[in-house]
């Protein structure tokens, strides 16, 4: 009798300790001002908020209800719709988005729009049936503030004429994206006959259409500033099908294209009757054309010249097997016309793809001035380990048919003896971005190229900038400073547990001992860096006599360090 006793005695003294911490805890909330809930409550998802403060006490339950705050609503797999409804309809007039992360079989189940929900301005939908759809945008038909919508679907549709009729009545709708997997359906839509316009300014077409598709699409847009179309057109499609755009507000245009050629894509654009300021284009189509600065510098001038921003990105998949080789002149893209718009000519290798881009500069992690027409930057991405090394280096070989290279980067582990061959082929670098290096593969792995090679080693002697990410020993940066012998520019990403004091006394060392006349600047960047680590530093400078005449500060989690 008397364990009992103790026992529920001790179940009674856990509950009462239990209230007394949720006590404590609303009397420390209800310190806090209404203001900080409300912005607290915009970082928030509104079913979140419901099941967390709407139950502590009647003030929360008024905080939650206030007309001027704003949901958004999260329908993911872990909401049931019990859940929702109990709470969704005590926020249905402050719901501004809701977001479709659910089955698209149980769309129908968690509610159907109608007037109640007259605030929501914003649909997501990742999946969602046919029918669901159809049913769905019959209900926004009358909705007061939808002004964006973007909808998914896996489902097949054979005709996407009544979708985007449907689409077009919505009376404020500004932004549609409609993205979808299959490509087997048709869009018959006729030409617009001015009864019915549609408001959108921004339209996104995520899925194949011919031509004529997309004529009659853009004839219900008068109004249309931002149109992005990310999908391919249809095998099927001809270009001359296109009537002439009338877009007179367009200004800003995305396209990714692995159908359209050089030839094909200059009729498209030449049918815009309109004053771009933003083209950006993104071709898969085999077509050596792409790369010819002289055409594109003569179809932007042509047709748009108020353009403010253009990029371009141009992919050679395979190994460059049966395609044409470029016998222009090199170096097309440093000619002022893109000089004065701030555009450089990058390329990067991924497995077996080339991309060309040309695109704005943006600052890179050395911090000295370089000329434009040298700005240029191969980055190896990624390349199959077991690849034979051969592929690599023919790849780079027909990059250079195209520029100079002056800046490389490499963002994958590799072998010293690979990175000697790839210096081979590349005289001009100013500037090297590594990862750590592997120094025991086997040289036998690297094909029928020479190695070591001493052009490779005359050409690191012109590398003045060189960054080192990751790096895990000293014999990584020993390595590298050996190699470039004439780098000005060091910069160093430690890794967490790395002794920043042994690792900058090693590098002073071994730059006072090999009399390193050139470099006089060093990056360290370390996650740990702060006031302390620059105070422990400058006093074991000073104390070892390092150096002399320096200077030494620290811009976040990076130390800079400089010389005379």
């Amino acid at each position: 009798m008397d364990n009992t006793k103790r026992k529920l005695t001790s179940q009674e003294w856990s509950e009462e300790n239990s209230k007394k911490s949720r006590n404590q805890l609303v009397n420390s909330l209800e310190n806090l001002s209404n203001d900080l809930f409300y912005e607290i409550y915009d970082y928030l998802e509104g079913l979140d908020i419901c099941i967390a403060f709407s139950n502590l006490n009647s003030r929360f339950q008024q905080i939650i209800t206030c007309s001027t705050n704003r949901y958004k609503i999260i329908l993911d797999y872990s909401t049931t719709k019990e859940l929702f409804w109990n709470y969704s309809k005590k926020i249905k007039h402050q719901i501004y988005s809701i977001s479709f992360q659910s089955p698209k079989s149980s769309i129908n189940e968690f509610f159907s729009i109608d007037y109640s929900f007259n605030n929501v301005q914003s649909i997501f939908i990742e999946d969602i049936e046919k029918g669901q759809l159809i049913s769905l945008l019959t209900h926004l038909r009358d909705s007061p503030c939808l002004y964006l919508l973007n909808i998914k679907s896996s489902d097949l549709f054979e005709d996407l004429s009544q979708i985007y009729q449907l689409i077009f009545s919505l009376p404020k709708l500004k932004s549609n994206k409609l993205g979808l997997y299959a490509d087997q359906y048709s869009i018959s839509i006729p030409i617009s006959n001015n009864q019915q316009l549609s408001p959108i300014t921004y339209l996104h077409i995520a899925h194949s259409y011919t031509f004529d598709e997309l004529s009659a699409l853009l004839s219900y847009t008068p109004s249309l500033r931002h149109l992005n179309l990310s999908h391919s057109s249809r095998y099927d499609s001809y270009i001359e099908d296109l009537l002439s755009m009338n877009s007179k507000e367009l200004i800003h245009l995305s396209i990714f294209s692995n159908n359209l050629n050089f030839d094909e894509f200059q009729l498209f654009v030449e049918q815009i009757r309109s004053k771009l300021q933003i083209l950006y284009v993104n071709f898969l189509k085999r077509d050596i054309c792409f790369l010819h600065a002289d055409r594109w510098q003569k179809l932007l001038l042509e047709n748009f010249s108020p353009l403010k921003k253009f990029s371009l990105c141009y992919r050679e998949p395979g190994y460059g097997d049966n395609y044409p080789i470029y016998d222009g002149e090199i170096n097309q893209f440093v000619s002022p016309f893109w000089i004065q718009r701030n555009l450089i000519f990058d390329i990067e290798i991924y497995e077996c793809n080339i991309y060309y881009f040309v695109r704005p500069f943006k600052e890179r992690w050395y911090e000295y001035p370089i000329e434009h027409s040298k700005l240029t930057q191969l980055t190896i991405k990624y390349v199959y380990s077991n690849e034979l090394p051969d592929i690599l280096l023919n790849q780079i070989k027909r990059v250079l048919n195209f520029t100079q290279i002056y800046h490389l980067n490499i963002e994958q582990k590799i072998s010293f003896e690979r990175l000697t061959q790839i210096i081979h082929l590349l005289p001009d670098l100013i500037s090297l971005k590594i990862n750590p290096l592997s120094f025991y593969e086997a040289i036998s792995r690297f094909g029928n190229q020479k190695f070591p090679t001493t052009f490779a080693f005359e050409h690191a002697s012109n590398i003045k900038y060189v960054c080192l990410e990751k790096t895990c020993t000293m014999e990584d940066i020993s390595f590298l400073m050996s190699f470039c012998p004439h780098m000005e520019y060091l910069n160093v990403e430690c890794i967490i547990n790395m002794n920043i004091l042994s690792c900058l006394r090693e590098i002073l060392n071994k730059i006072n001992q090999n009399h390193h006349e050139y470099l006089h600047a060093l990056c360290i960047h370390i996650a740990t860096a702060d006031d302390q680590m620059i105070k422990q530093l400058k006093q074991m400078i000073d104390d070892e006599k390092l150096l002399s005449d320096y200077t030494i500060h620290r811009q976040l989690y990076n130390i800079y360090l400089k010389w005379k």
